[in-house]
């Protein structure tokens, strides 16, 4: 009986030693929400630029210049009509509703060299808990090409 009882005093010795390891493992797990959050706000908002800035891309390369194909300049690939793909570009992104829902959303470049259009923009993103410990805005940027080329 003298052995149980010494076992017994054994093991409840140790009772107090688990709250350090549920203390250390509800900070990881905190920590881990907080910086996996973080990521995924900036990566849906990064592809969210994207697509925008790729819709518009695709809505400027629809501006081609019909005055050169119907005077039959047009070998291989279709110019862009600089003005009317620039209108198109900013049209596009009037009506698309995640250029008015990224922060601070602005187009950077829009080129046009012959038959492609280029277009970057960039936005602001807020990462909520990062945003906590002080103002830590994040830029991101997203560029899209487009080319009109016949076959």
């Amino acid at each position: 009986m003298t052995r149980a009882v010494g076992r017994h005093k054994q093991l409840s010795s140790d009772a107090g030693s688990m709250i350090p390891l549920v203390l250390g493992m509800v900070a990881i797990t905190t920590l881990l929400i907080t910086v996996v959050t973080d990521v995924a706000t900036m990566w849906l908002a990064r592809r969210s630029l994207q697509a925008t800035v790729d819709g518009a891309a695709l809505a400027g390369s629809r501006a081609v210049d019909l005055a050169a194909i119907y005077a039959g300049q047009s070998r291989g690939s279709l110019r862009l009509n600089a003005s009317e793909a620039n209108m198109a570009v900013r049209d596009y992104l009037a009506a698309s509703p995640s250029s008015h829902q990224l922060n601070a959303f602005r187009i950077t470049t829009i080129q046009i060299m012959g038959a492609t259009i280029h277009v970057q923009a960039e936005a602001v993103v807020r990462p909520p808990f990062v945003s906590l410990l002080g103002s830590h805005n994040v830029v991101i940027a997203a560029q899209a090409s487009a080319e009109t080329i016949t076959r």
